[in-house]
């Protein structure tokens, strides 16, 4: 992979994070965390700092129109362009199911289709099983993650013609800060063990990777089975 700019949309992501440092490379190198003004963010960055990267923030939010999101990329791309991009968007805490569904699908649609536009050679988004198999404990995560991964698909496709690639992640439970608390079912997982199978994905030039392995297998045999039978967690 070049050594042009590294984007992570989600900077303050513990799981994008990990997934990042697995496909940097050596430093040096620029980076660009861009996501909300946080504590996590700043210490995000004074970790790669400390490794020896260049870093930069940039502030974005769900909120934020395709123009604004167009200039957030123009912002962070000024010096180098834009070679890697990880998207890892994601929350369980929305407000409210509408804000959920933007959070999660509508604004990572969006920003997907912005950064093909500006040619990476690959993009990764950190998209869910659950795009997969909703649930109706968290619907409103559920059906945004359907519409990102959804976009994600079409726009592959079209963005193999100019020589981008995009790698879908479907993780299961991954245990970060925000799954914190919540009970780990079986196939969880860890952010390390995602980047990994990422970065094994990139080099194989994959489009869609699940991880673990078997989860794919596991949501198969989920969706055969009628509902009303399953845990109530599990439906």
């Amino acid at each position: 992979m070049t050594a042009g700019t590294a984007l992570l949309v989600g900077g303050s992501s513990e799981l994008g994070l990990a997934v990042l440092e697995e496909l940097l490379g050596p430093p040096p190198r620029r980076v660009v965390l861009a996501g909300r003004p946080s504590g996590e963010l700043w210490r995000n960055a004074e970790q790669l700092r400390d490794i020896g990267y260049y870093v930069t923030t940039a502030q974005y939010d769900a909120c934020l129109r395709a123009d604004e999101i167009e200039g957030m990329l123009t912002h962070a791309c000024t010096d180098h362009p834009l070679s890697l991009a990880v998207v890892a968007i994601g929350t369980m805490s929305a407000e409210s199911f509408a804000e959920g569904i933007v959070v999660n699908g509508l604004s990572v649609a969006l920003l997907l289709r912005a950064l093909v536009q500006r040619g990476p050679e690959q993009v990764v988004l950190l998209s869910s099983a659950a795009a997969v198999r909703p649930r109706q404990s968290i619907a409103a995560y559920s059906l945004g993650k359907q519409l990102a991964d959804s976009a994600a698909v079409l726009l592959a496709r079209q963005a193999a013609e100019s020589g981008v690639r995009i790698l879908i992640v479907r993780a299961g439970f991954v245990t970060t800060r925000m799954t914190a608390g919540m009970a780990k079912p079986p196939l969880a997982t860890t952010p390390d063990r995602v980047a990994r199978a990422v970065a094994r994905a990139v080099h194989a030039r994959r489009r869609v990777v699940w991880v673990p392995r078997g989860m794919e297998l596991a949501v198969r045999i989920l969706n055969l089975v009628p509902r009303r039978l399953l845990p109530a967690g599990w439906r």
